[in-house]
């Protein structure tokens, strides 16, 4: 059993070994879920994400500046919203 530690700002180091064997690297994608006994991580691909997001879409009434324009669209400039405040939150942490 691997025993990891809760550090500052959340942050879980997942043992090199377990890494290794998932084959994840840096800025892979982990999908969280909150289970009865504990916290699952999976590998994620982002696709429950663009889930969410298209539910929430359909919730949602089009603003303005979206009209006309596909989901795909939208979905491809939220996600590199997405990556783009990540990038630069690295590297603010750092």
């Amino acid at each position: 059993m691997n025993v990891v530690a809760v550090k500052s700002k959340g942050r879980v180091t997942i043992p090199a070994d377990l890494r290794k064997r998932m084959g994840l690297r840096e800025g892979d994608v982990m999908e969280a879920t909150l289970v009865e006994d504990g916290l699952l991580l999976r590998r994620g691909d982002g696709a429950a994400a663009a889930a969410r997001i298209r539910s929430i879409f359909a919730r949602a009434d089009t603003p303005p500046e979206d009209a006309g324009r596909s989901e795909d669209e939208i979905m491809e400039d939220i996600v590199a919203d997405i990556k783009e405040y990540r990038r630069e939150r690295r590297v603010r942490d750092k």
